[in-house]
């Protein structure tokens, strides 16, 4: 569902321009409101509005929620337009990825009454019903939300970039109020849940199931971005899973040590302290000993920096432009372009489905395998070439070309291995 719509974002903004332009980002931000990962945000909403009151009436609560969320994303076009992609570029770090796994961990315990969050609800006390918060609250919701769309976002980041030759204020407002439109899209349930939400029907027992099922989708989602994090640090995909399952058991072995006439919430809390001591110990401890290669990919690399040539597995990568098109001219093969920077975590997950994907695997061992790393002067060519404006939002981009060049086929998600599969072959 996730990958059908983001292509039909991306494929609307392509032959739209105009108020149909406009009307299809809202459109988007509807239907991605709609995916599961954002899904999770809404009974916390419900549970947050509830309990606040306004002299304004029931609906000033949802209302500023929804303009809180809604200038998230208009504070990301101007980020789009001034620096050309900030965002994305952000999203691929493995600490924003391992801040958000945490928060949306946090979220799932708040969600069954495992840790007490004041700005999620509960018990609201009357001198903290102010505007101000609430609005705090709709743009967390909105940064939450966007980091799950980060794929769309940056489909319409692209689009803004694409068209953008020199930064002018127009261009800046113009990316903010597109930005701002599909953040009202992805509000709409938001904002619906916040104004019936008001009413909800008795609580009972069959709340608290529904709690447990939100909760256990929002923990889904973070270990999710943990295991992206450190994918990012280094770890491969079993080794994150393994220190995952680990900090899990040990905050609930620390959880049941304690006494009970502790709270559970005043348990996980000691629990998640405790977790963090350990981590902050394993890190002085990592700077300290030995250094060694951290779980690494199991694959093996090696780089000639005589030929400019690095080897993963059966798949060998020209780092030389000159050299990858020359050998492509011989051969008469496709040349598969992959820009790639260390710190990407998206760059890493790909890199692990070109020896995992056995089809994607063949395919590429039938083209010439040309990387480009960010750190090179190629990389700014590329970047400031108007036929990619792609890059002005940042990596992964992939590109497929003929032995002179000319672009077969491009994309900025790494997902999209069947089509890559489809091209090369």
């Amino acid at each position: 569902m996730f990958d059908q719509i983001n292509g039909w974002v991306s494929d609307q903004l392509a032959i739209s321009s105009g108020p149909s332009a406009y009307l299809f980002l809202f459109l988007g931000g509807v239907l991605a409101s709609l995916l599961p990962c954002v899904y999770p945000v809404y009974p916390l909403t419900v549970n947050f509005l509830r309990n606040r009151k306004s002299d304004l009436g029931k609906f000033a609560h949802p209302l500023i929620y929804y303009a809180g969320l809604a200038s998230i994303y208009f504070g990301f076009g101007i980020i789009a337009a001034l620096t050309g992609g900030a965002f994305n570029q952000v999203l691929q770090l493995p600490l924003a990825n391992l801040s958000i796994g945490l928060l949306l961990f946090v979220m799932a315990l708040a969600t069954v009454d495992l840790l007490h969050l004041p700005f999620f609800g509960g018990q609201v006390e009357s001198e903290k019903n102010g505007l101000g918060g609430t609005f705090v609250m709709g743009a967390g919701a909105g940064l939450l939300s966007s980091a799950c769309v980060g794929p769309i976002v940056v489909s319409i980041l692209i689009a803004i970039a694409s068209g953008a030759s020199e930064i002018t204020f127009g261009l800046t407002l113009g990316a903010a109020f597109k930005m701002m439109l599909f953040g009202l899209g992805v509000g709409i349930p938001v904002l619906l849940l916040g104004v019936f939400g008001m009413a909800l029907p008795k609580s009972g027992k069959w709340m608290l199931s529904v709690q447990w099922v939100f909760a256990i989708m929002i923990g889904y989602f973070a270990i999710g971005y943990f295991v992206k994090g450190l994918n990012g640090l280094g770890f491969n995909d079993q080794m994150a899973s393994y220190t995952i399952i680990g900090a899990i058991l040990f905050v609930y072995a620390i959880f049941q040590i304690q006494s009970v006439q502790k709270t559970k919430q005043e348990k996980i809390k000691t629990a998640l302290y405790s977790l963090l001591g350990v981590i902050g110990f394993l890190i002085m401890a990592s700077n300290v000993l030995p250094g060694q290669a951290v779980g690494g990919n199991n694959l093996t690399a090696s780089n000639s920096d005589s030929d400019n040539i690095e080897q993963k597995g059966e798949l060998t990568w020209y780092l030389n432009k000159e050299n990858a098109y020359s050998k492509a001219g011989e051969t008469g093969k496709l040349v598969f372009v992959d820009f790639h920077a260390d710190w990407c975590t998206n760059c890493k997950a790909f890199q692990e489905k070109t020896q995992k994907d056995e089809q994607l695997n063949a395919a590429l061992q039938n083209a010439v395998l040309y990387k480009v790393y960010d750190t090179s002067t190629e990389f700014d060519k590329y970047r400031n070439d108007p036929r990619f404006p792609e890059l002005k939002i940042g990596i992964p981009f992939f590109l497929i070309t003929d032995a002179s060049g000319n672009v077969l086929y491009k994309t900025n998600d790494f997902t999209k291995t069947e089509e890559m599969i489809l091209f090369l072959e």
